[in-house]
């Protein structure tokens, strides 16, 4: 009845869930790394034109990218100020900062830490072991069983076969003029729809695909950071994407090529099941107060399909899980009941480019998000035992 009653003032004077009665008892947010440099360099073959260059090596954050990611932490700092969950420095077992052990992710967690819990002897960790891909966040199948290899093979070939590229792949043929590459002369590789992309299932590494998909995304990788890291215009694809619709076509390539790796309904339980069971233990624990988890766009595309997440539209962004983006999980209480909303921070395309200062006035872009097996309210609130119970089921 309390509920009822809170919920029916809210929507008669129109308050704020977040300044209502309600309070923040934990946050645990799941982040891709930032502005990172492409992680392909040997992209010259494909096109006869001169490609840009980046300062550092091949997957490494940038210095703009630390920059993008201070502006993300000093935003979330003030938001969870305002909400009274986190005023000045925090203890250090109320907050935990963990990454993948890639460089672009360790820098990412350095960056959030120094700038969120600025003049606080706070620290991010990782796993000691740097030369290896952190168990947590590696993004590979677990159970390898043959059904079930067969299974994924199927639907992974399945979602390649049925979706249609070609007006994508045309687009890219003319922005990198692939027709006067190298790799056309000397290997006859002179149009992308006619390169066949087959799925590759590998124990003990990502799921994969050979063909034009994974070759236009790595190239459309390096037309994106070139526009976030602010390189001049006629540096970006050498000037050639001047419409939406061209960002648009090309985005099209590397979302396909995420959701047939990674969005997977035979695997993406079994994907991220080790990252799922870390998580889920912070829940059931209730500690630390707030932790932050960083990996990949792959960590994240897994754990939203693995949760089961109804489908949400970002809106002005190309990518589906954008550099520095995070999956938010609170918990408030009323002081009875305890409640779970989730939200997806992020920013936009230009934001990123201009890399734009961020605060509780100037927010980045935040979108509700709810879980089939765990039904909203009007406010984005579902009952925090429903997501408990959810939880046991899929980590078990």
């Amino acid at each position: 009845m309390a509920r009822i009653f809170f919920l029916f003032c809210l929507i008669a004077f129109g308050k704020d869930i977040e300044s209502s009665s309600l309070k923040l008892d934990q946050v645990l947010m799941l982040s891709r790394h930032n502005i990172r440099t492409p992680l392909t360099s040997n992209l010259e073959k494909y096109s006869p034109q001169i490609w840009p260059s980046f300062n550092g090596s091949a997957g490494y954050l940038t210095a703009k990218g630390a920059l993008v990611e201070s502006y993300l932490a000093e935003y979330i700092s003030e938001w969870l100020a305002s909400v009274h969950f986190i005023e000045g420095c925090p203890k250090q077992e109320d907050v935990l900062v963990y990454s993948n052990t890639k460089p672009r992710t360790r820098d990412t967690a350095k960056a959030f830490t120094d700038a969120a819990f600025r003049s606080c002897n706070i620290t991010y960790h990782h796993d000691k072991n740097i030369d290896v891909f952190d168990p947590i966040f590696f993004p590979i199948f677990h159970n390898n069983s043959e059904v079930l290899k067969q299974l994924r093979i199927e639907e992974m070939q399945s979602k390649i076969n049925n979706t249609d590229l070609t007006e994508s792949y045309l687009e890219l043929n003319k922005i990198l003029d692939l027709q006067n590459s190298n790799i056309c002369k000397q290997e006859s590789l002179c149009d992308l729809t006619q390169i066949k992309n087959e799925a590759v299932y590998e124990e003990g590494e990502e799921p994969n695909v050979s063909g034009a998909l994974t070759i236009g995304n790595n190239i459309i990788d390096t037309f994106i950071m070139s526009y976030y890291e602010g390189f001049p215009n006629e540096n970006i694809a050498w000037g050639k994407i001047t419409t939406e619709h061209q960002w648009e076509l090309l985005a099209k390539i590397i979302q396909l090529s995420q959701d047939v790796r990674f969005n997977l309904t035979t695997g993406a339980i079994d994907i991220a099941q080790p990252l799922l069971k870390y998580m889920s233990d912070i829940f059931q624990n209730g500690k630390p107060k707030f932790t932050m988890l960083v990996g990949h766009d792959s960590n994240l595309n897994s754990v939203i399909s693995a949760m089961g997440f109804k489908h949400f539209e970002l809106e002005n962004q190309y990518e589906t899980f954008p550099i520095g983006g995070k999956l938010v999980f609170q918990k408030w209480s009323d002081g009875t009941t305890d409640y779970l909303k989730v939200e997806y921070f992020y920013l936009t395309f230009p934001q990123l480019r201009n890399a734009e200062k961020l605060s509780v006035q100037h927010p980045p872009q935040r979108v509700l998000l709810e879980l089939k097996d765990c039904k909203t309210d009007d406010y984005g609130y579902c009952p925090w035992s429903d997501f408990i119970k959810f939880l046991d089921n899929i980590v078990a």
